[in-house]
């Protein structure tokens, strides 16, 4: 089977839906005025893709995700030399990379690749059976983005279209939100006996009951923000097997403090979570919380960065997270990442973890008030020039 012809005769998608239902193994060479794109098939699915406006090399995508070192991929593009092997199975063997972070970055890589020839309506298409060398048609070299296991067109397709849509009417890529700075106090990891063993309250009602009641007295007078980011992970612990609390500070979030986080190189799983910087200019699961300022229960999504928590948490994927933003003053001030890991059973239980946060985020606020009137009045008093001060749990000024 071959096909050739013009985009405006047949569309990507309507390609898409020939090969995948004939499930053929072959690669689709689309060019057009914006370039040349490169599609590669395996039993309908697609394993592969190329285009001459997307450079983004592998190594680079791993450096700036921060998930291996420049010494290790220095290590692996050597050995790539000497063998011609996927660099990606290089670094997994040698141990920098695990094999669910590498799959997560690579299906991102083609999936944004994809999403980007199906906006190309005009040009002209070929697709051949059988292996097509992809340096005959395209000057990157991309063979280092390959998917075993493969994509669903349908499903490129479907996301392609609601993407493309978005764009049309105006709901593109947010400007990441900014809240207040938090001063980044170091939160203790929580000690075993102080977690709960399952998820969802431990023991019975009145039990629960007194527990979440204690920790709401304490709420309500809090000396610091670290005592308030204690005590939702004490609460956290309650619900879910491991809880990470991460900081939004300008256009970034960084890892404050956790509990249950285990990693299998003998690592302070505190030390490793206080190393995370995610950017919120980038998609990932606390950009969208930020976002809409809601809480998200449900599988992570497949893109760069959210492959470089769940490795930096120690390699496993979990089939479903917990994430609650705090707000404070109309802002996310922190970020709850929950998910039941090593046992990774289904969460429960969530509604009193998310309303103690809502209060959390209220107490901060109040903490935040008295501290800047008892500022005021050292200032008055002292005969002081108001000044912003840079040891302050939360910046007047926030993040502007």
């Amino acid at each position: 089977m071959s096909l050739v012809g013009r985009l405006e005769d047949l569309a990507l998608p309507d390609i898409f839906q020939i090969i995948n239902l004939s499930k053929k193994t072959g690669t689709l060479v689309v060019r057009s005025e914006k370039g040349t794109g490169i599609i590669v098939f395996q039993n309908g699915k697609v394993v592969q893709a190329a285009a001459d406006a997307v450079r983004e090399t592998l190594g680079s995508i791993l450096l700036s995700a921060r998930v291996t070192t420049e010494e290790m991929l220095a290590e692996a593009l050597a050995r790539q030399k000497d063998t011609g092997r996927l660099l990606g199975r290089i670094l997994v063997e040698m141990g920098a990379l695990s094999p669910e972070t590498l799959a997560y970055i690579v299906r991102h890589q083609i999936e944004e690749i994809v999403f980007l020839l199906l906006t190309w309506t005009e040009g002209f298409f070929d697709f051949e059976l059988g292996e097509v060398d992809l340096k005959d048609q395209i000057k990157f070299n991309t063979k280092d983005f390959l998917l075993e296991s493969g994509l669903d067109p349908q499903y490129l397709i479907m996301e392609g279209t609601r993407r493309l849509d978005e764009r049309m009417h105006g709901e593109g890529a947010p400007e990441p939100v900014r809240a207040p700075v938090v001063e980044a106090v170091p939160v203790p990891m929580l000690p075993p006996s102080a977690r709960g063993q399952t998820t969802g309250w431990a023991g019975t009602e009145g039990v629960r009951l007194a527990s979440l009641k204690s920790m709401f007295q304490e709420l309500r007078f809090p000396s610091a923000t670290a005592e308030v980011s204690l005590l939702v992970l004490r609460v956290a612990s309650e619900v879910v097997n491991r809880a990470v609390l991460f900081l939004v500070r300008g256009s970034e979030v960084v890892g404050l403090g956790a509990f249950g986080v285990e990693l299998s190189d003998g690592e302070p799983g505190d030390e490793r979570v206080r190393r995370i910087r995610v950017p919120l200019c980038e998609d990932s699961i606390f950009a969208y919380v930020v976002e809409r300022k809601q809480a998200f229960m449900g599988a992570l999504r497949v893109n760069v960065r959210n492959a470089y928590l769940v490795d930096a948490l120690g390699g496993m994927t979990p089939s479903e997270v917990l994430v609650i933003p705090m707000i404070c003053e109309g802002k996310v001030a922190l970020i709850l990442y929950g998910d039941n890991l090593p046992a990774d059973g289904p969460i429960g239980g969530t509604e009193a973890l998310e309303i103690f946060v809502g209060q959390a985020g209220l107490a901060m606020e109040k903490a935040l008030l008295e501290r800047r009137i008892a500022d005021l009045k050292r200032r008055v008093g002292g005969g002081e020039k108001p000044q912003e001060s840079e040891s302050r749990g939360i910046k007047e000024s926030g993040n502007g």
